[in-house]
């Protein structure tokens, strides 16, 4: 990376890594006897795409809680400085499949929610960073290329917290996020460009128990990354945990080189003047350190020459088969480690290996006792509850399905969101951001199901005899719905009688569909109809019912007396010709008998 950003780097020198302690009993490695090692390059963030969308199917705009991964993606961000200083380099990258899928739905155009009180796709702006990523998937397409691709369960899922709270709920979320894992795979190679390979865990700070290792099995991991915490024996070689199906090899690694480089941090540039006028939504605190808006200095953070050399002997001290940094990893960190691996190749003292080569020869070993896992671990899992409320949106989405056309679309990225929830990313946020997070997808789903309902109606009038009855049903979802039947009833059917009871009903998205009900109305009076919306997967109700009011009406007295009266003029009048007929013809018959006489 070029030297004209080190005058942004936080000044790492000797006394900030020297808290970090050299495994002293390790032999250093030297030209004649290099280290093998396999460095993992990590790409990893917190989880921003929601589940909702704006629009539908191919048009369909994901929508994001908010716009940190622009900055992210922009040159001068911690993720572009990450694929920046990896490539190149003969590294194990190591990718959140969801980091890859969220910069291809932004490059092709994304929506921000205005505010976290609304889950309404309707409630947001134009993403910013639309360019950045497809810049940034570029530069990653090229760093890959010819490399080692591992991919992380799905938004990199925090195994330990899963693990330690086994249940119902638990068991749902790992079908959850296991069943996420092909098609994202499937994804990514797309996007890229090149075969990757699934199968890695990385617990959180790399500590093991027999939880964490069977929680990860049932994921299909088979190689886990181990600080040692938790893991016997302790020792430099790989380790063998569990056994037949559930067996996979744990990778040690040293955590003294994770601990220094996670020391390492980027320095928040100044604000230019165009981003103060145009700023772009506050980063994530995991991030704030390395995330600058995407209108901040392109300059890469360099690390200074003691920081390098520090790093590089932490390297040359190490006797793991893997080296790990951090899973935030900073741009400054990053170019260290960077050119402390130049320094050991070009040197003689370090060579660099594939992970997979990585696992050779393990030794039987053993995770150690769910009891044992440290404190300070647990105090940052999810808890119980949050998996709870997580796990919840199952039943939320599986009402919604009953009535979507196509719910294949929704449950992908509704199942994608919950999986985000779970992220290991969320253990170095504030304590109310994953809640925050999950609690839009809740409202995704209870704002869907309330989003499709019967109009409201007045009273009706009808007169005596068969008349037919509109009643709309509103789908304010953005994509057809069907597998709903619409139940009318009468409050007396002796005065209004329903005679389509049960109505199929489906509605274009974002439209309304009115259906006529056909009645037959018997006598005068009041009655009153209650319709209700039925799924007719399991015949439930959906949504309120509508209750309104019929007037019936048969026909009306004044129009009887007006036909009453006509009637009767009709009567008189003929009433009136007949005995002027019968006065003529007596007049004159009596003239015919005067002249006879005569």
């Amino acid at each position: 990376m070029a030297g004209n950003g080190t005058a942004r780097a936080w000044v790492v020198t000797a006394a900030a890594i020297a808290a970090t302690t050299l495994p002293g009993t390790t032999p250093e490695a030297s030209a004649d006897d290099p280290a093998q090692a396999a460095v993992v390059w990590p790409v990893t963030a917190t989880p921003h795409m929601t589940a909702a969308a704006l629009g539908s199917g191919s048009n369909a705009k994901p929508v994001f809680d908010d716009d940190s991964l622009a900055g992210l993606f922009a040159p001068g961000g911690r993720l572009r400085e990450v694929v920046d200083a990896g490539k190149g380099r003969d590294v194990s990258w190591v990718l959140d499949p969801d980091v890859v899928i969220a910069a291809q739905e932004m490059s092709t155009g994304y929506r921000v929610a205005k505010n976290a009180d609304s889950a309404s796709p309707q409630d947001t702006t134009e993403g910013t960073g639309q360019g950045a990523a497809r810049a940034w998937l570029s530069a990653l397409r090229e760093a890959v290329k010819g490399r080692e691709v591992w991919l992380l369960p799905y938004a990199d899922t925090d195994l330990a917290s899963l693990a330690h709270h086994p249940g119902t709920d638990t068991d749902d979320l790992t079908e959850v996020v296991s069943g996420l894992a092909a098609d994202a795979k499937k994804r990514v190679d797309r996007i890229l460009g090149t075969g990757t390979h699934a199968g890695l865990g990385w617990p959180a700070d790399g500590a093991l128990d027999s939880d964490v290792t069977a929680l990860g099995a049932k994921l299909g991991v088979t190689r886990v990354l181990a600080s040692g915490q938790g893991l016997t024996p302790t020792g430099a070689d790989p380790v063998t945990v569990g056994s037949g199906d559930d067996a996979m090899t744990a990778l040690p690694y040293e955590a003294d080189l994770t601990t220094a480089l996670g020391r390492i941090k980027d320095q928040a540039p100044a604000p230019t003047p165009s981003a103060t006028q145009s700023p772009s939504p506050s980063p994530s605190p995991g991030d704030s350190t390395s995330s600058p808006s995407p209108s901040a200095s392109a300059s890469p953070d360099t690390a200074d020459k003691d920081t390098v050399e520090h790093v590089a002997a932490l390297l040359k001290a190490n006797a793991r088969p893997v080296l790990v940094p951090p899973r935030n990893l900073s741009g400054t960190a990053a170019d260290a480690l960077g050119s402390a691996i130049d320094a050991g190749t070009e040197d003689g003292w370090l060579d660099l290996q594939d992970l997979r080569a990585a696992d050779d020869d393990p030794v039987e070993g053993r995770a150690g006792s769910p009891s044992a896992y440290p404190s300070r671990l647990r105090d940052s899992e999810l808890g119980k509850d949050q998996l709870t409320d997580a796990a919840g949106d199952l039943d939320r989405l599986a009402t919604l399905s009953k009535v979507l056309a196509d719910p294949k679309d929704t449950t992908e990225s509704v199942h994608a969101a919950m999986a985000r929830a779970l992220a290991t990313a969320w253990r170095v946020e504030e304590d109310s951001a994953q809640r925050t997070f999950q609690e839009r997808t809740t409202a995704f789903l209870s704002t869907s199901v309330t989003s499709l309902r019967l109009v409201p109606k007045t009273t009706v009038t009808v007169t005596s005899g068969d008349a037919s009855i509109p009643v709309t049903v509103d789908n304010a979802l953005q994509q057809e719905v069907s597998g709903l039947e619409l139940r009318v009833t009468s409050s007396d059917s002796e005065r209004l009688r329903v005679n389509d009871d049960e109505i199929s009903v489906s509605a274009e998205g974002s439209a309304s569909h009115t259906s006529q009900i056909d009645v037959t109305a018997k006598a005068n009076g009041k009655a009153h109809l209650t319709a209700q919306l039925y799924t007719t997967s399991d015949g439930r109700p959906w949504g309120e019912e509508m209750t309104f009011e019929v007037d019936v009406t048969s026909v009306s007295s004044g129009a009887i007396a007006v036909v009453a009266a006509g009637v009767g003029l009709i009567v008189l009048a003929a009433v009136f010709r007949m005995r002027r007929v019968r006065r003529r013809n007596g007049n004159g018959n009596g003239q015919d008998e005067s002249a006879h006489s005569d």
